[in-house]
C-alpha cells in the first residue's frame, strides 16, 4: 500500500482577480459592478468592427483630434469613419487606380496622404474628400509616404523602384531623390 505524505502547511496566497471582473458589492442596493480601473473612453465598446472594405485593409490611421479615422487597402478606396457611437462610415474617397499601401494624416488633420500601387502619391482634403494633388515620379509601386511635420508642404515616399523621394506639393517636383541598390 502506498502511504500518502502529509501536506506541509503553507501560507495561503489569495488568487488574483482579473481586471474588470464583475463583483457583488455589499452596499444597501446589492448591485453588481465592475472592479478594476474605470473606463475612460466614451466608445460603445473597446473593440469595434468596421465593415465596408471589399478587400484587404493595408493602412488605418486616427485623425489627430481622435474623433475619426481613415482606412485604405486593396479595393483602392479610402473609408472615413466616426470613432464614437456606432462607428459609422461617413465618406468613401475614390481616385487611385491601384491598391493603397499607406495612408497618413498631416499634422493638423486637414489633409490625407496616400501611397498607391499606381505609382503615385495623392493629397486629399480630409473634410471634403476631394483629391487636391497627385504626385508622379516613382516608376514602380509606392509603398510608404509621410508628410513633413512643420514647414512647407513636403512628403517623403519610398517605392519598389528603389528610390526615396522628398517632394513638394506646391511645385509637384522632387527635391531629393535617393536611389538604393537592393
Amino acid at each position: 500500500m502506498d502511504i500518502k505524505r502529509k501536506a506541509v502547511e503553507m501560507a495561503i496566497v489569495p488568487s488574483k482577480r482579473r481586471k474588470n471582473e464583475i463583483v457583488a458589492l455589499t452596499d444597501q442596493h446589492r448591485q453588481l459592478m465592475e472592479s478594476g480601473p474605470p473606463r475612460t473612453s466614451s466608445m460603445l465598446a473597446p473593440i469595434m468592427l468596421l465593415t465596408g472594405h471589399e478587400g484587404e485593409v493595408y493602412s488605418g490611421k486616427f485623425h489627430p483630434d481622435g474623433q475619426s479615422m481613415a482606412t485604405a487597402g486593396f479595393d483602392r478606396l479610402i473609408y472615413m469613419w466616426n470613432v464614437y457611437g456606432e462607428c459609422d462610415n461617413y465618406s468613401v474617397l475614390k481616385g487611385h487606380q491601384g491598391a493603397i499601401m499607406d495612408l497618413q494624416y498631416n499634422t493638423d488633420g486637414s489633409n490625407i496622404l496616400t501611397a498607391s500601387t499606381d505609382n503615385t502619391i495623392a493629397l486629399w482634403d480630409s473634410e471634403t474628400g476631394a483629391r487636391i494633388k497627385r504626385l508622379k515620379g516613382h516608376t514602380a509601386f509606392v509603398n510608404s509616404c509621410y508628410p513633413a511635420r512643420r514647414g512647407p508642404q513636403m512628403v517623403v515616399s519610398g517605392g519598389d523602384d528603389g528610390t526615396i523621394r522628398v517632394s513638394m506639393f506646391l511645385t509637384k517636383c522632387d527635391i531629393i531623390i535617393i536611389k538604393s541598390l537592393f
